[in-house]
C-alpha cells in the first residue's frame, strides 16, 4: 500500500568520532549520551561504510514499517517509482536520490578533511559527483562557543601541506586554521576542495551531494584513529594533494563566501517558507524551512521530499494525491488517491518523515508552532 506521508524510525549510524547526545536532546530524551553513533541518517538509501569497524548489515539504510513488515525505504520507493519520485527519474528509467540528509552531533572536534569538487571527481576520477556539503546549525551545547574550521587562513602551500600531513605535524596543521564562529540558525556551505572540520558541541542538519569521497588529513583525534585505508580514497597522498584549495581565506573572506543568507519564498498569516540552499550552490538538492504557527494546507513540490522537525510539534496528513494522469489511465486516479491516504502523522522535534511526489497538498496542524526542514532533489535528478 502506497503512503503519501511516512514517518521514519530513528536511524543512528556509527562514525569515527564521538557525539550524539545532542541528537538525544533534540528528540526530547531525558538521558542523553555520547557514543560512536553521532549521526542519524534521514531517509538514507545508501549503506554506511565504516572502515576499521565491525561490519553491520545494512547500516545506514532507512527502514520503514509496511504491511509486509519492516523494509528498506529504498526498496519501497523502487517498487513504486512513479508514486514516490514523480518525474524525478532519469530518462533511462534509473534513479538515485541526489543527496544524503543527516542529523549530526559532535562531542569532539572532527578530524580535518576535504572532499573533491565535482569537477575534480569527473575529470580525474571518472565519478559523477564530488561532495559539496551544507550545514544548518540547530543548537550548541551549554558553555560552548561553536565554531568550524573552514579553508586555510594561513595557507601552507602544496608541498608544505604534504609534509604536514605525512608527518602529522599537529602544531603546524593547527596553525593553518582559525576558528570560524557559527551560531544556531545559520546556514553554511562547504565547497569541494576546502579543508574543514566541525567543532565540538554542535548539533546540525548536514546535507551533502551523494558521494563518499573524502581525504582525511588528520589521523587521530582524542584517541579516535582514522584507519589507513580510509585516508586517501585509495589513491595515495600525492594524488589527493590536488584536491585541496590552497587559497588563503581570512575569517571575513570565509564568512562572505560560505555563510548563506536564507530568503523568504512565501509568507502567509499561518506560515512562512524559506529557501536555505538552492541551485546557485548545487544542482543536487534544495533545502527549505517551513515555519507554521496556525493550521495550514501546503502545496507540495511534486518531488520526493525528506523532512525533519527542527523544533515544536505538529500533525500532518495528505490532502490531495495525484496519479500523474499524463502517463496513467484516468480510472487509476481514485484508486491511487485512496492508497496515498495515511493516518495522521504526529510529529515532534527530531522526528523525520517522507512526502511522496504524488502528494499535491498536505495539512499541518501545529501544536504551538513548528519548524520543519525539507530537502528534495534539484535539477540534477531530472537529467
Amino acid at each position: 500500500m502506497k503512503k503519501g506521508l511516512m514517518k521514519l524510525p530513528r536511524n543512528r549510524v556509527r562514525r569515527n568520532y564521538r557525539g550524539g547526545a545532542g541528537i538525544d536532546r533534540l528528540h526530547g530524551e531525558t538521558v542523553c549520551r555520547d557514543n560512536d553513533q553521532p549521526e542519524e541518517w534521514i531517509g538514507s538509501m545508501v549503506e554506511a561504510v565504516n572502515l576499521g569497524m565491525e561490519p553491520v548489515k545494512q547500516e545506514g539504510l532507512a527502514m520503514v514499517e509496511t504491511e509486509e513488515g519492516v523494509r528498506c525505504l529504498r526498496d519501497v520507493v523502487d517498487e513504486e517509482q512513479k508514486f514516490y519520485l514523480g518525474e524525478s527519474i532519469h530518462r533511462d528509467g534509473t534513479w538515485q536520490l541526489s543527496f544524503l540528509l543527516k542529523i549530526l552531533d559532535s562531542a569532539m572536534r572532527l578530524h580535518v578533511q576535504a572532499h573533491p569538487s565535482t569537477q575534480f571527481a569527473v575529470r580525474e576520477m571518472g565519478r559523477p559527483y564530488g561532495k559539496l556539503e551544507c550545514y544548518y546549525i540547530l543548537s550548541a551545547r551549554e558553555g560552548i562557543d561553536p565554531y568550524i574550521r573552514l579553508g586555510f587562513q594561513h595557507t601552507p602551500g602544496r608541498e608544505e601541506w604534504k609534509r604536514i600531513v605525512e608527518t602529522q605535524d599537529r602544531e603546524k596543521m593547527d596553525g593553518c586554521f582559525e576558528k570560524i564562529p557559527v551560531k544556531p540558525g545559520e546556514v553554511w556551505y562547504i565547497p569541494g576542495g576546502m579543508p574543514h572540520a566541525i567543532g565540538e558541541g554542535i548539533t546540525m542538519l548536514e546535507i551533502m551531494e551523494p558521494s563518499d569521497l573524502v581525504v582525511r588529513c588528520e589521523f587521530e583525534r582524542e584517541g579516535v584513529v582514522v584507519p589507513e585505508e580510509a585516508r586517501y580514497m585509495g589513491r595515495g597522498l600525492e594524488f589527493c594533494l590536488d584536491v585541496f584549495d590552497y587559497t588563503e581565506y581570512s575569517r571575513e573572506d570565509i564568512i562572505r563566501k560560505c555563510r548563506v543568507t536564507p530568503r523568504v519564498l512565501e509568507r502567509t498569516a499561518a506560515w512562512e517558507r524559506r529557501r536555505l540552499v538552492g541551485e546557485s550552490l548545487t544542482p543536487c538538492f534544495f533545502v527549505e524551512t517551513l515555519n507554521v504557527w496556525e493550521e495550514a494546507v501546503i502545496t507540495h513540490n511534486n518531488r520526493f521530499t525528506l523532512g525533519v522537525v527542527c523544533s515544536g510539534a505538529c500533525e500532518m496528513e495528505p490532502e490531495g494525491v495525484c496519479s500523474f494522469p499524463e502517463r496513467e489511465a484516468k480510472e487509476k486516479e481514485k484508486e491511487q488517491a485512496a492508497e496515498g491516504k495515511t493516518e495522521v502523522l504526529k510529529l515532534k522535534a527530531g522526528d523525520s518523515f517522507v512526502i511522496a511526489a504524488a502528494v499535491e497538498t498536505y495539512r499541518i496542524v501545529p501544536k504551538g508552532g513548528a519548524e520543519l526542514a525539507l530537502v528534495y532533489p534539484g535539477k540534477d535528478m531530472e537529467s
